[in-house]
């Protein structure tokens, strides 16, 4: 299967890998491309466009060594961190690492919790406001493709579709290549504002054969197939050079060790993943958090999320959310910074949440200012990095669901919060 799916691809790789650069180094860059510049005062959002590759089950160990070997030019352009999926265990935010649930955190900015995609059963219906919701509430012209290799994603978001948020859905059966001619496609002649195209080859790969040579071809594979797609976005930029497009590159989720055949547990292994992004990155993605609350995995927590890629879209994209009703957990990896590292504990005892954060290394002096389910709760000074809600004797016995969302910088996170109370027991 590797020798028929690699036939043909290699006569074109060096020259990919060359017109990527050109792009790459045209589109604003991060550490490896290019360190741009803030944007302008006046800059005109309708010409900010973002452009998502997934690279299913590819692992960021492995894509490390594929890049020393040089077999990933392409994403090697990139500036390429650690980041992690899964949520965190033990908490709301946990989830199994299956592609179901991650790609569908990958296109909402939440976690299962949210989104209710629990596994990879096409069935499951996304249930949380998707990127192609937002940006299609936002801006009614805009428009959104989703390209997949592997169908079940675009059936997890059949009501987008049927809704209109995105305007070209495309089945790829489990052939890459399909999907890089029609993201292509889309990219040079579609006028799209976002696009989404998936690869499936390195989890098919992982599962069938583990951790061998043909999984680091696999990876080469899809590599030279990434750099078909950015070779049409550079010739479209040809004749749109008045379009900013923010390019991702990212998995959705590690592999087990010690073969790589597996992946679904909550193992370092199995939630590492990355994000490799062509804009300079904040501290978010760049300034893992060294003490996180919660330092299990080797204090993977400190790392951004998969979460963060909504977020980071709809901020290139100028697209700006109501803070008191804001229900995307992760936050933007470019741009400026608000809280990070939102986390809600309940006290069912004593009827109460605590809220903690992390907030930037340089206070801004502006308030920060806490939502509960859509109402202001407390303003306080950007210094604070924890709250206690005890206003909760209105809260409903039983297992209830809170959204709070935490405002800094004119940036809102969000954590939705599990309470289980029980009824006042009087003496």
């Amino acid at each position: 299967m590797l020798a028929m799916n690699s036939r043909g691809r290699w006569l074109g790789l060096a020259a990919s890998v060359i017109t990527v650069a050109i792009l790459l180094s045209g589109c604003g860059g991060g550490q490896a491309i290019n360190a741009g510049h803030p944007p302008p005062a006046n800059v005109d959002f309708s010409k900010r466009k973002a452009l998502v590759i997934g690279v299913d089950g590819m692992q960021y160990e492995k894509l490390q060594e594929a890049i020393t070997a040089g077999q990933a030019p392409n994403i090697a352009k990139f500036h390429v961190a650690k980041t992690y999926i899964g949520g965190i265990v033990g908490s709301p935010t946990e989830q199994a690492t299956y592609s179901g649930p991650g790609w569908t955190t990958i296109l909402t900015g939440a976690w299962a919790n949210r989104h209710k995609v629990t596994a990879n059963d096409g069935k499951l219906r996304n249930q949380a406001d998707s990127v192609f919701k937002l940006i299609k509430n936002a801006d009614a012209t805009r428009r959104a493709a989703s390209i997949v290799s592997w169908n079940t994603i675009n059936d997890n978001f059949a009501r987008d579709i049927d809704l209109g948020y995105i305007d070209l859905a495309e089945k790829c059966n489990d052939v890459d290549q399909c999907v890089a001619d029609k993201a292509s496609g889309a990219l040079r002649f579609g006028d799209f504002d976002f696009v989404f195209a998936h690869f499936d080859e390195p989890d098919k790969t992982g599962h069938a054969v583990g951790f061998v040579p043909a999984y680091q071809a696999a990876i080469q594979i899809v590599d030279g197939q990434v750099g078909q797609v950015l070779t049409a976005l550079h010739r479209r930029q040809q004749t749109h050079s008045d379009e900013d497009w923010l390019v991702i590159v990212t998995p959705d989720h590690g592999r087990a060790l010690p073969d790589g055949h597996h992946h679904g547990g909550q193992t370092l292994s199995e939630k590492t993943t990355f994000i490799a992004i062509n804009k300079t990155a904040n501290a978010q993605l760049n300034a893992p958090v060294k003490d996180p609350a919660d330092s299990s995995f080797n204090g993977l927590y400190g790392n951004a999320t998969q979460a963060d890629i909504v977020p980071t879209v709809l901020a290139h994209m100028g697209i700006k959310l109501d803070a008191a009703n804001y229900h995307v957990d992760g936050v933007p990896l470019t741009g400026a910074l608000g809280v990070r590292q939102l986390t809600a504990k309940a006290d069912n005892t004593a009827r109460s949440v605590t809220l903690q954060w992390r907030g930037p290394d340089a206070p801004s002096g502006m308030p920060l200012t806490i939502y509960r389910d859509g109402k202001q709760i407390a303003q306080l000074s950007d210094t604070a990095t924890t709250y206690v809600d005890q206003d909760l004797q209105e809260v409903q016995d039983g297992a209830v669901d809170i959204n709070y969302s935490v405002m800094l910088n004119e940036i809102p996170a969000a954590y939705l919060a599990r309470v289980n109370f029980s009824a006042l027991v009087t003496p």
